[in-house]
């Protein structure tokens, strides 16, 4: 079986995820093909699986005429965003200039699986040239293919009916970008053989409450997984002493690629981290890109900056007491699952998939979103209560092994396939190493 697989990036999240799996269906003996953005058209670190999307886009060619009409382009969404409010996730549209025509017959595709797609692919010509019966499997790290543009509606449920009138645009109306581009992705999606996967059930209740994926061919939950063998409790010893951390020390951690992301709560980290200043062992660490938000309390934290390698990651992991996430919004954070497969409790907000696996006085402790002192409540109950720590850490564990592992992964997607195509796929796992 062939699966195409498309995410705009090979870093973050989603590409973490779509690649995991990527690497998996390798394994496994199926041929998969990860399509990405890349300007310089080179395959990644040598690895010919991976190829620039511009290759396959069929008759894609830059005139005057395309340069253009995406310059206008550009200019409206400007337009359209300018004086928005601040602190908000990026806004999307669903256009994209060449056209991404796609020569089903050349590639000769029996799955067409998406995973994040936003600058990638244009909706009308990449969708029109698929044809309606072949699938489309479409795995959703956010709420972005079923909305107006937006990528975490917050607190509106337009996009239940119609997207118009978007709080999240500078200039809203009844036929503002977020309704052209509602009415994009309802055209395109029109008689297509769409299967919708979601990582979380909170994002699956969305999808079906949605009024453009709602009717999808069928929409299920499978979680993104992890090799549990890499993610696993390491030697914290060594680990502490990689990243300079005293043994002694009450370790908390966050995490995100980008640590300016203002959607990732860290500056609400660095709020609970500063109520906790009379805990003078506790002492925090952030992996990611970028520099953290300056806080008023004058609080500092160490970063790791962005670690690649899975090892290393679950490194970072293994040195901590407490992994803590302040995220706003979420779908199911692949930090949080990397943390209890490394037998680390969570603290956090309960928002969009985190409480289906932060589960209070088992695997961590919730608080309701914005509530610092809640959090750090909650870290200081850890501190204070080092063997109820350790047991949550077991259970965390214990948790990721049966929910996340990337072999049931894979075989919930082998059967999703099978399904979609009515074509048998090889199961039978091969020697080809899995990697993040």
């Amino acid at each position: 079986m062939i699966i195409d697989q498309f995410n705009t990036t090979l870093s973050g999240g989603a590409a973490i995820a779509a690649r995991r799996l990527h690497h998996a269906l390798l394994k496994s003996g199926n041929t998969s093909r990860f399509w990405y953005l890349d300007h310089r058209r080179q395959s990644f670190n040598g690895d010919e699986s991976y190829t620039s999307a511009g290759q396959l886009w069929r008759g894609r060619h830059h005139t005057v005429f395309s340069g253009l009409r995406k310059q206008i382009h550009k200019l409206k969404v400007r337009y359209a965003l300018r004086g928005r409010p601040s602190g908000l996730e990026i806004f999307s549209s669903s256009r994209a200039y060449p056209p991404t025509q796609v020569d089903i017959n050349k590639i000769e595709s029996d799955i067409i699986h998406l995973h994040w797609i936003v600058k990638l692919i244009d909706y009308p010509s990449f969708f029109g040239s698929i044809p309606d019966e072949l699938p489309i499997v479409w795995t959703l790290h956010d709420m972005n293919p079923f909305t107006g543009g937006c990528h975490h509606a917050d607190a509106c449920q337009k996009f239940t009916s119609i997207c118009q009138n978007c709080p999240q645009l500078g200039r809203s109306s009844v036929q503002d970008l977020s309704r052209q581009t509602y009415e994009i992705k309802k055209k395109a999606f029109e008689r297509k053989n769409i299967h919708i996967v979601t990582p979380s059930r909170w994002l699956e209740s969305q999808v079906r409450e949605s009024s453009l994926l709602g009717s999808a061919t069928s929409i299920q939950t499978i979680h993104n997984g992890l090799d549990t063998e890499i993610f696993t409790p390491r030697d914290r010893v060594r680990a502490r002493k990689r990243f300079g951390l005293g043994q002694s020390d009450f370790v908390i951690g966050c995490a995100a690629a980008h640590l300016t992301n203002v959607r990732k709560g860290f500056r609400e980290f660095l709020d609970a981290y500063a109520r906790l200043r009379h805990r003078k062992q506790c002492v925090a660490l952030a992996m990611g890109e970028g520099e953290t938000p300056m806080h008023e309390s004058g609080v500092l934290l160490q970063t790791t900056g962005y670690l690649e390698k899975p090892s290393d990651v679950a490194d970072f992991y293994s040195a901590l007491d407490a992994f803590v996430i302040t995220s706003k919004a979420e779908n199911m954070p692949q930090t949080v699952v990397e943390a209890m497969a490394c037998g680390v409790p969570t603290v956090g907000f309960a928002v969009g998939g985190i409480p289906e696996i932060v589960q209070p006085g088992r695997t961590g402790l919730l608080s309701t979103v914005g509530d610092c002192q809640g959090i750090a409540n909650d870290i200081d109950s850890l501190i204070e209560w080092p063997e109820r720590r350790r047991q949550m850490g077991a259970e965390s564990r214990k948790l990721a092994v049966q929910e996340f592992d990337e072999r049931k992964q894979l075989q919930k997607y082998l059967e999703l396939y099978r399904q979609a195509s009515n074509r048998e796929v090889n199961a039978a796992p091969r020697g080809t190493a899995m990697v993040a």
